[in-house]
């Protein structure tokens, strides 16, 4: 019995041992590469949760730009007006608001008024005293260069003193005979109807034409004068200027002629007046100044 409990006991401890050697040797190599998996498969788990939280929390792109399509600026904005450039008008026109008198010149002509003296006067050709000048208009000495060609203006006058039969009539030349003496004609230039005639005077080296233009209106006689003056002396070899072209330009002046219905106060007088022979030259005095006051000069555009 003791043998047997002896070969019991030393067959279980064989057994125990046997197992418990076993064991280990069978099994710890599995678990050691399990629990390496394990470990493996948990970083791996671990990297790639944090590379999703890194991808979550990184700032998201910028949205890509594009640029709009261009507006076109000049449809939006208006252009700005050009600037247009005035030019200085040609003409200029003077009204004298006493006597009703207005015409037009070229702004190069030289306008001389009331009591200015005009580089060539002429002398008023009514058949009564009592001439009083009004306004002249003088060409430039340069108009016709290379000619005899020294002045050209249109003087205008008014005479209070006269009747319409008187206005008609002019002083005769003396240097002219009686069978040779220009006869006054009627002609309408413009809106007024005229009596015209025609005078020569001076010699070769200085000669004046004038034409004297006579119109009664207003209970007064209005006379408008063109002088023509040439001048030459003998050693110079200059031609001839077309009177005719001189008159021409002068004309355009008397065509702008208006005499508008106003009432003088000379007009009462008029019966007074004395009265001369025709072959008496008359003579002249100037526009007062305050009647002078009621002259101007205006433009095209301030009318």
């Amino acid at each position: 019995m003791a043998t047997n409990n002896r070969l019991q006991g030393s067959g279980n401890q064989s057994f125990q041992q046997i197992e418990g050697d076993g064991w280990p040797s069978t099994y710890l190599p599995a678990f050691g590469a399990a629990t390496v998996m394990a470990v493996v498969l948990f970083l791996a788990i671990s990297c790639s949760r944090k590379s999703d939280n890194s991808a979550k929390i990184a700032a998201p792109a910028a949205p890509a730009v594009t640029n709009p399509a261009p507006t076109t600026v000049a449809a939006a904005i208006p252009e700005p007006p050009k600037k247009i450039k005035k030019h200085r008008p040609a003409n200029a026109t003077y009204v004298n608001g006493t006597y009703g008198v207005s015409f037009s010149y070229p702004r190069k002509y030289s306008l001389q008024t009331g009591n200015e003296k005009s580089t060539v006067p002429v002398q008023a050709n009514f058949v009564k005293p009592g001439a009083v000048e009004i306004a002249s208009v003088d060409m430039p000495d340069s108009s016709y260069t290379d000619t005899d060609f020294s002045a050209g203006l249109l003087n205008v006058a008014v005479n209070p003193g006269m009747t319409k039969d008187e206005c008609t009539q002019f002083v005769t030349n003396s240097d002219a005979k009686s069978a040779d003496a220009p006869k006054p004609e009627a002609v309408k230039i413009g809106s007024n109807e005229f009596t015209v005639i025609e005078q020569m005077s001076g010699e070769l080296e200085h000669q004046s034409d004038l034409k004297y233009f006579h119109v009664f209106k207003n209970g007064v006689c209005y006379e408008f004068a063109m002088d023509v003056e040439t001048s030459r002396k003998p050693d110079e070899d200059l031609a001839q200027v077309d009177r005719g072209k001189v008159f021409q330009q002068l004309s355009k002046i008397l065509t702008s002629a208006r005499i508008k219905n106003v009432e003088l106060p000379e007009v009462q007088n008029a019966e007074k007046a004395p009265t001369v022979p025709a072959t008496m030259a008359p003579t002249t005095k100037t526009v007062p100044d305050a009647k002078a006051e009621n002259a101007q000069v205006v433009t095209p555009e301030q009318k």
